[in-house]
This record gives structure tokens, sequence and C-alpha cells, in this order.
């Protein structure tokens, strides 16, 4: 079995990109409890995301975890491949990655992975919107509410002349529809698709395949939510 974490529904998107390349057991942890992340210090979310990891594997004996979240990926998640030794596998664009990009990028993250991206890429412009991954997850059931939110940062004049906008947030994913609406000429590049054949080449697909889902702070609602939207990733073709 194969575990996720996250602190919302961007976690989903790239299991279920997983799911639809190969069959495996999979487990997603949606730490609601704590979310966001974004405001967090390093420290406390080294601590609740190592007990996150055993959670999952106490509970669901998971042999592999998916950090699926950029923010701790690219704070903590070092430090976590050296405290466990079931592999843990990060969401952190490839070194590569930037070569495939066109000339005038615009990274889109959240406040600490812009933070990382900007010590790695100084020359490129970055973008974040406060608490966008908490109104995705609490917009889940209509996400073009923030259409008006992402045109007054998307339409800029600082960012006219921009034609690749790197997602660096899994939640992203769930908008790139709307960000492609705003910007019609840009590329957008969502790296999770390059993460998920990789994990794929490193799994012997089952015979068939299941999901669970696990909220840290339940209320059955936003559980039923989730497990919908989950299915509707596994049938949308994109």
């Amino acid at each position: 079995m194969i575990g996720f974490i996250d602190s919302g529904v961007g976690g989903l998107c790239l299991m279920s990109k997983c799911n639809k390349l190969f069959n495996e057991d999979f487990v997603f942890l949606c730490d609601n409890k704590n979310a966001p992340y974004g405001n967090k210090n390093v420290e406390k979310l080294y601590h609740i995301t190592e007990q996150n990891i055993n959670y999952l594997i106490k509970h669901y004996k998971i042999t592999a975890c998916v950090i699926a979240c950029n923010t701790l990926s690219y704070t903590i998640g070092e430090k976590l491949q050296r405290k466990f030794q079931i592999p843990i596998i990060l969401t952190k664009m490839p070194n590569e990655f930037i070569k495939n990009c066109k000339k005038e990028i615009l990274f889109f993250g959240t406040k600490n992975t812009i933070k990382k991206i900007q010590e790695k890429y100084n020359d490129y412009q970055t973008l974040y919107i406060k608490d966008l991954p908490k109104k995705i997850d609490e917009n889940l059931n209509n996400l073009n509410i923030l259409e008006k939110l992402l045109k007054k940062y998307l339409n800029d004049k600082k960012y006219k002349n921009v034609n690749s906008i790197v997602l660096c947030c899994t939640h992203f994913t769930c908008i790139s529809h709307i960000i492609k609406k705003i910007k019609t000429n840009a590329v957008i590049y969502d790296y999770t698709d390059i993460l998920a054949k990789q994990i794929a080449s490193n799994i012997q697909s089952k015979a068939s395949s299941s999901f669970h889902i696990v909220l840290t702070d339940y209320y059955y609602p936003k559980y039923v939510e989730l497990k919908a939207f989950y299915r509707q990733l596994l049938v949308d073709k994109t």
C-alpha cells in the first residue's frame, strides 16, 4: 500500500494520476486538522508530518509514502527521508524540468515553496496568493468562484509577457483550467504528471486497486465530499 499526505485536495489529484497509471492499494491522509501548512514553522510541520507517516505505517502498513505537498517537500522533505526506512517520495521539481519550459516563466506556489524556488531560480518571476490552497479546499464544489481572485493577480501588468506557468502546489492542479482560461497564451506546466510516471515506473501493477481516505479532523460531510471528488478525478480524462 502506498500512502499520500497533504493538507487538502492537492494530494488527491496526485494520487488519482498514479491510480490511473497502475493498480495498487492507496491511502490518502488529508491533514485537515492542521491545514493550512503555509502558516506553520518548519519544526511544527516536521512534528505533524512525522506523526502522520507513523500513523499510516502503523494502521495501513504502507510500504512507501508520497509527500503530496510542495510546502512539506521543500521544507522538511529531505529530513523525512533520513528519518524513515520506507521510501519517502517528494513533490519537488526535477532539476531538468525547467529546461523544457519557455523563457518567460512564472513559478506559482505557496509562500514557503516560493521562497525555496527563489533561492535556486532567482531570475524568474514568482507568484504567491495568500491562503489559496485553503480557498480551493473550501470551494471544492464551485472552484470557478476563484476566477475573480486569480484574474486579479495573473492579469497584473508585471506578468504580461509570461508564456509559461509552473504550478508549484499540488492544489493548483484543481484550478489549472481556470489559470489557462485567464492566461490563454501561456503553457501550464504541472510536474506532478512527471512524478506520477516516475512512481509508476517503480511499481509492479496489481490486478486491481483500492483507495482509502483518512481525515485527521474527521467529519462526515467533508469525507463524502473528498470521496466524490476523487471518484470524479478518476473518470476525468486529464
